[in-house]
């Protein structure tokens, strides 16, 4: 209702032209309405009689109203076509700029296909109805009612009669309206289900083939076609009824009329002309009806149009911009966060509890832990792309609610490992519009990534097309050039979410050494779970369970003995993997270390060690499934892993996430039971897997090591 008040103050801001444009529609109808009129004059006072003059005086006035019946009906038409397209151009850049405002809350809620859709067929079915429906739904209204009253002047009692059969033509879709407002709803749901397929497999099509996941896309698009199908005449046909019933009527009341009017010539009580006038009247008059009966549907489908519109609009930013913000200064000495307390809804397990932390400019700072510690939301906060529920997070000891984005954009840019880029050149994608960059500055920029001589090794150079937000690139290109990308912007903070998570052991000591070279003009803050790359910094907030568990350099972290740094130190360590990221080994120190393999002889376990083998695996891959055979047992060397069980009530949900240096499967070399659960990776991955046949057969020669092994799993039970 808010949404459709706002349309029509837009009507009511430009006076001069709704004015111009309901007169010259009062103009139009009216001579609409007065045209068959004359029949009743034509006949009962000049063709009867045959009254020359007054043919011609009623000629004249039939012909100077038909001219400026003509002009208003062009005045209206423009005055329409300024007003609808203004509205359209207006409502499409306001809504636009409104996603724009949205926090990332809103895009968790609303995903590709939703907001495509709203912007595409929603908005399609506003314009006409701004340009067509509604309009044409004034006109056949004034007509109906100017009819009307010019009926009555010719015949009450007809007219009476008349307007009791024309309430059956809007009892049918009176009845039929709810019935039609759930299919409209369900077929733009389908809609929207179908375009998110749609994104789907255009953005994954590299990962869906190389899993052969084809059959079961072809499968879910089938299904949703059908039920396009399904719901789409379930539409038609409602609408249809709601179009075909007060025509069905309008033939009856045709009927009805020609025997009662004969009535009324036969008993002198009504003359030719005006019966002649009164059915050509009606006959006006009942297609205006008929066709505001055919409005309905559509009227129907643009209100949920409005309504989905209109609930964009009403969705209010999370992350609010103050009305006068204060702006940050260009360069920055302390960056602080105090007391913060963040969940990501009001109800669920806060991911930050009171964490108070301050970073000195020209630092290199890292934020490590276990997976789901807060690391990444406590860098989400310093970006700004939440607000804490509790506390202060500020740059400067300026409160980053008070201060402008733009200001806080200049001064920091975040890169992360989902590394986004445009369908565009590589040129476009590095400058990215701005005026005040140079060539020299770009070609720099990417020589310090350590990407120059590759795109300009490519036949375009830099004005090679990116497709497919960067799929047509390697992840370590994608990498390179996103950094590159953010060195142009020259940002005093640079903030890293898992940057070399995904990348091959090469490409990440490149970028490892990267960063090392910015941090002498930069403050960089670095989200990282792979400890190696982060052993140089000047500072390490090691994060557990939302809080800041230990603070220090990483040699001063090694000390903390039973500390969690330490641990996840020995968890990552003692594993070796080629530069290309295909092969894999571990020693027999790390090896060791595991519970199951605790007091096993050094020798023995070297025999193990050679039994493992490397796999590796892609984004979205599962290793095993829940209900499967189990007869591997893995350690992660590198990359992460979802954890998947399935409820009866909930269906599939993540319980854990496993990361470098972790293992699951181990029941498998003992016991042939099913999996428990689904193993998924996020991201590519590289593991060692031993096959329960290969360590049984290693147990009949050693027997000490089954004996071991069991004692221990039996401890764990």
């Amino acid at each position: 209702m808010k949404f459709i008040t706002m349309v029509l103050q837009y009507f009511v801001q430009h006076k001069l032209l709704t004015g111009i444009f309901i007169i010259s529609v009062l103009i139009e109808v009216a001579y609409a309405v007065a045209a068959p009129l004359s029949l009743l004059y034509l006949v009962d006072e000049a063709f009867t009689p045959k009254d020359l003059k007054a043919f011609i005086i009623i000629l004249s006035i039939l012909t100077v109203g038909g001219v400026i019946s003509i002009c208003a009906n062009a005045s209206g038409d423009y005055t329409l076509g300024k007003l609808s397209g203004e509205l359209i151009r207006k409502l499409r850049t306001d809504l636009f700029i409104h996603l724009q405002q949205q926090s990332l809350p809103f895009y968790q809620r609303y995903r590709v296909g939703d907001l495509v859709t709203r912007f595409s067929t929603d908005m399609a079915a506003m314009e006409r109805v701004i340009r067509v429906s509604c309009p044409f739904a004034l006109r056949e209204t004034l007509g109906v009612i100017l009819g009307l009253v010019m009926l009555f002047t010719i015949e009450w009692k007809l007219s009476l009669a008349m307007i009791a059969g024309s309430v059956l033509m809007f009892i049918g879709p009176k009845l039929l309206q709810g019935r039609s407002e759930t299919a409209n709803v369900a077929y733009k749901e389908v809609q929207e289900h179908f375009s998110n397929t749609i994104d789907e497999m255009v953005k994954g099509n590299r990962t869906i083939k190389g899993l052969h996941l084809q059959t079961r896309f072809r499968e879910r698009a089938q299904k949703q076609i059908h039920e396009l199908f399904s719901t789409g005449f379930k539409l038609y046909m409602t609408n249809s009824l709601m179009e075909r019933l007060p025509l069905s009527v309008l033939l009856i009341l045709n009927g009805t009329m020609i025997g009662f009017g004969g009535y009324l010539i036969f008993h002198d009580d009504m003359t030719i002309g005006g019966f002649m006038a009164f059915f050509t009247l009606f006959m006006a008059v009942g297609q205006s009806g008929s066709n505001l009966s055919y409005l309905i549907p559509n009227l129907i489908e643009s209100s949920i149009s409005f309504q989905r519109i209109g609930e964009l609009f009403e969705h209010k930013p999370n992350v609010p911009e103050m009305d006068n913000p204060l702006e940050l200064p260009t360069s920055l000495s302390s960056i602080h966060m105090d007391r913060v307390t963040f969940g990501y809804t009001e109800d669920s397990v806060k991911q930050l509890q009171d964490v108070s932390l301050r970073i000195t400019a020209g630092s290199y700072v890292a934020f490590v832990g276990p997976s789901g510690s807060g690391k990444s939301t406590a860098l989400q906060l310093l970006s700004r792309f939440y607000d804490p529920q509790q506390g202060v997070v500020a740059i400067d000891d300026l409160d980053l609610r008070r201060v402008s984005e733009a200001s806080l954009r200049r001064l920091s840019t975040l890169v992360t490992q989902e590394t986004f880029l445009f369908n565009a050149t590589i040129r476009d994608n590095l400058l990215l519009g701005s005026i005040d960059v140079t060539e020299a500055d770009m070609m720099e920029a990417t020589r310090k990534a350590k990407i120059h001589d590759v795109i300009s090794s490519w036949p375009a150079g830099y004005d090679t097309w990116i497709h497919h937000e960067g799929g047509s690139l390697s992840g370590g290109e994608r990498q390179r050039i996103s950094i590159a990308r953010a060195l142009l912007r020259k940002p005093e903070l640079l903030l890293l979410d898992e940057v070399t998570s995904a990348l091959d052991p090469a490409t990440e000591l490149d970028i490892n050494e990267l960063v090392e070279q910015f941090r002498t003009n930069h403050t960089i803050i670095s989200v990282t779970h792979r400890l190696a790359s982060i052993v140089n910094a000047d500072q390490i907030y090691v994060f557990k369970d939302g809080q800041i568990s230990e603070t220090g350099t990483h040699k001063e972290l090694l000390q903390q003995h039973n500390g969690l740094y330490l641990s996840l130190w020995e968890k990552q360590h003692g594993f070796h993997l080629s530069q290309d990221g295909l092969h894999a080994t571990v020693d027999v120190d790390r090896l060791a270390k595991l519970p199951f393999f605790e007091g096993i002889e050094l020798s023995l376990l070297r025999e193990i060690a050679v039994l493992f083998s490397t796999e590796t695996c892609n984004d979205g891959e599962s290793i095993v499934h829940e209900g499967d055979e189990g007869n591997k047992f893995y350690i992660i060397v590198r990359g992460k892993f979802d954890i998947i069980k399935s409820f009866l009530d909930e269906g599939e949900k993540r319980v854990a996430v496993l990361q470098d240096g972790d293992h699951f499967g181990e029941i498998a070399l003992l016991k042939d039971i099913p999996r428990t659960a689904t193993v998924r990776s996020i991201g590519p991955s590289v593991l060692l897997s031993i096959r329960r046949e290969s360590f049984h057969r290693l147990t009949v020669e050693y027997p000490q090591i089954l004996r071991a092994l069991e004692r221990k799993l039996l401890e764990r039970i």
